[in-house]
């Protein structure tokens, strides 16, 4: 008897779970429309632009990397446009970036891993010129490297003609070397250019419209505990 009575107390209570259930689940999905509408409807995904110096084969290659790079980025890529792809047999350098054009241009023939590593690398840099949003990771990337907030982004003269040194210490070559990592997995050439998990950890946030400012907060607890430790 008192069970029953026990059971027929709890049915109000299971009401207002439900209720409750309910109402977060609601909440739940309109901030999911919301969040899936503050996307802009118009906006077109940036398109791939094989020049006609590409043979086939690289030509694969280049569309397979695409892809891989898309799958990191896709979150913003209605923030920067169209690139166009060149190939070239006697530059000097891997590869280039012009951001007057939005065309990459690329030293072949290649091993089939370091095209990928110089794509991705300058696609970062396309990333970088043509989202204005992308100023909004500098400064945590550049706290994240262990680097003064107020370095210079990148060198007053390009990076072209700069020495592997210098060059290995300019935030922007290694917010673009960072990414080869973010989107391959590792570098096939390997540079003087330094990756930190926290530097990855700050594109990754970026790229997905994760929360900077959370990220640099949870920085500055992990710092403010380490030197308590100490």
């Amino acid at each position: 008897m008192n069970a029953e009575i026990e059971n027929q107390e709890s049915y109000p209570q299971q009401a207002r779970t439900r209720r409750l259930y309910l109402l977060l689940s609601s909440l739940c999905l309109l901030l999911v429309i919301w969040h899936i509408g503050s996307y802009d409807e118009h906006s077109t995904t940036p398109q791939l632009i094989i020049d006609s110096s590409v043979k086939p084969d690289f030509a694969a290659l280049i569309q397979e990397t695409w892809d891989q790079f898309m799958l990191v980025f896709a979150a913003r890529s209605n923030c920067f446009g169209d690139v166009r792809i060149k190939a070239d047999y006697g530059m000097t350098d891997r590869a280039m970036y012009d951001p007057r054009t939005a065309t990459i241009t690329v030293r072949v023939p290649g091993r089939a891993s370091k095209l990928k590593g110089a794509l991705v690398h300058e696609w970062a840099h396309h990333v970088e010129f043509q989202c204005e949003a992308h100023t909004e990771l500098r400064e945590a990337f550049t706290a994240a490297q262990g680097m003064p907030t107020n370095t210079p982004w990148r060198s007053e003269g390009g990076s072209v003609n700069v020495l592997s040194s210098d060059w290995a210490n300019i935030p922007s070559e290694q917010y673009a070397e960072t990414t080869i990592v973010l989107v391959l997995g590792k570098r096939p050439v390997e540079t003087n250019a330094p990756i930190t998990e926290d530097g990855l950890t700050v594109i990754r946030t970026w790229a997905q419209r994760g929360s900077l400012f959370l990220l640099r907060f949870s920085f500055w607890l992990h710092k403010l505990k380490g030197g308590l430790m100490n």
